[in-house]
């Protein structure tokens, strides 16, 4: 859980609440938040200003204006949560950056899967390092700059952003592909930023089942497919993102998003289909569960 429209929601809540605004501290508490590299190396970010919030997938890139980026990866339960510095720290909190005029943003996350590691662009956004406007025209621009950003040397084994893929990309990836459609889906070399859960909404609103061979899909198919990928993932976004069951997904301001009451087939096993009233059923495909209606879906 986190997947791409969660993870979407929590970088427009990052950008609208601390573009512009200077670290003034970063303190990590928990272990495994930084096993990629010695957490010391974080301390380079106090007084840089943060000037980019991007995002490839299911990774959060926060670019500074000296051309680092610390990448943030949610995984399982983490959350980035907006809390004033007076507040008392969550149980599971493992991070907090701290910044001038914006109070903490606080990274919490139970099963500690979840983690933040420093990378470099190769170009430094604002090489000036004075601070920009956090509000109006400049942020709307530094936004859509961040989603433009060149993605650091450690995320190049990503295939491209869900939201970017159009029917040629999919037929290219999946030509030849013997392995049923929601495997590659959900590979993140082949997607990035698709799971368990917007797979097989995917998969329903394109009509087509998620145990197909995906290299046996025809044009038309694609055509539905990439259609069915960014109309899912849009429709998402604008909802907040899915928070389930166990209410682990939250945005930036602690609201729950609402996309799983539009859920057609996750989760809705043995009850009725949305379009033609058959019980939706649960199947296993690899190691992964799947949810479908094998009346609308071919």
């Amino acid at each position: 859980m986190p997947e791409l429209p969660e993870v979407e929601t929590v970088r427009r809540g990052v950008s609208r609440h601390y573009l512009g605004r200077k670290l003034l501290q970063l303190s990590v508490f928990g272990p495994r938040t930084v096993r990629r590299h010695d957490p010391g190396l974080l301390g380079a970010l106090r007084g840089r200003t943060l000037c980019s919030v991007g995002r490839h997938g299911k990774y959060l890139l926060l670019g500074w204006d000296d051309g680092q980026v610390l990448v943030a990866h949610l995984r399982m339960s983490g959350q980035l949560l907006a809390a004033k510095p007076s507040e008392p720290l969550l149980l599971h909190t493992h991070a907090v950056l701290r910044f001038s005029g914006a109070g903490d943003l606080r990274f919490v996350d139970p099963r500690t899967f979840g983690e933040f590691f420093l990378a470099w662009t190769g170009s430094a956004p604002n090489s000036a390092g004075g601070a920009r406007p956090p509000h109006g025209e400049d942020v709307a621009s530094m936004a859509a700059e961040a989603q433009a950003m060149a993605l650091p040397a450690e995320l190049a084994g990503l295939g491209p952003d869900a939201l970017d893929v159009g029917p040629a990309h999919l037929g290219a990836a999946l030509a030849g592909r013997r392995a049923p459609l929601k495997a590659l889906l959900v590979d993140q070399r082949v997607l990035a930023g698709v799971g368990n859960i917007y797979a097989d909404e995917i998969c329903f609103v394109a009509r087509l089942r998620p145990d197909r061979p995906a290299g046996g899909l025809r044009p038309a198919e694609l055509r539905r497919l990439a259609a069915a990928t960014h109309s899912v993932l849009t429709n998402a976004i604008a909802a907040g993102g899915s928070t389930l069951s166990d209410q682990r997904y939250r945005d930036v301001l602690g609201e729950a998003g609402s996309y799983q009451f539009e859920h057609k087939v996750y989760g809705r096993a043995g009850q009725p289909c949305l379009s033609c009233g058959r019980p939706i059923e649960r199947a296993t495909i690899g190691a992964k569960s799947a949810y479908l209606c094998r009346r609308c879906q071919r």
